[in-house]
């Protein structure tokens, strides 16, 4: 530091017009010892001061990680409750989707009983199907075969009943004309009055 001179007070104090012959001082004395002491004193304080600062941060670290495992603790807790209910949730979709494919199962039985029915049902309509046209050609054989009979009866019983009818116009009139030309001229005769 330099010497300090007042201009304002006191402004020839510590001044000189001679020159200076410097450095005045010959001998210098040096106390190595007290100067290591000092420096030594002022690194235990700079150490000191270093040690309680790190100490004050360990201290808010630790607090800080305190916090942090607490707030993960919670959080791993929070996990393990969740990871229990999806556990359960998981078993219990498990047991529905057994319980579904069991209901599937038994309902494609069900279906293939059904489809079976249902295969019997076709072969039965089937075979009734056949019986039915089997049992209408019947019919209609039988149905011709009526037919047949009856006209050939029509024809047997009115033949029998021309022959039956002029053999008793025969005993009655002792005609041998047949009953049909008696017939046929007796309408002759109501045609021709019908007329007049």
């Amino acid at each position: 530091m330099g010497l300090f001179i007042n201009n304002n007070n006191h402004p020839d104090v510590y001044r000189t017009k001679h020159k200076l012959n410097t450095p005045n001082q010959k001998i210098s004395r040096q106390d190595f010892l007290s100067d290591l002491m000092n420096e030594q004193q002022k690194a235990n304080a700079a150490l000191e001061k270093a040690l309680s600062e790190l100490g004050m941060q360990t201290q808010l670290q630790e607090k800080t990680q305190s916090t942090q495992w607490n707030n993960v603790g919670e959080q791993l807790n929070d996990l393990r409750n969740q990871l229990e209910r999806y556990e359960k949730a998981n078993h219990q979709l498990v047991l529905q989707m057994n319980e579904q494919l069991e209901l599937q199962k038994e309902v494609a039985e069900k279906i293939t009983k059904q489809e079976e029915f249902q295969g019997g049902v076709l072969q039965r309509l089937d075979t009734q199907e056949a019986l039915m046209d089997k049992i209408s050609r019947q019919i209609n054989h039988i149905r011709s075969i009526l037919f047949e009979r009856t006209n050939y009866l029509a024809t047997k019983i009115d033949d029998g009943y021309k022959l039956t009818s002029t053999y008793v116009y025969k005993l009655m009139t002792g005609s041998d004309q047949p009953l049909t030309f008696f017939l046929m001229n007796q309408r002759k005769e109501e045609n021709q009055n019908q007329m007049d």
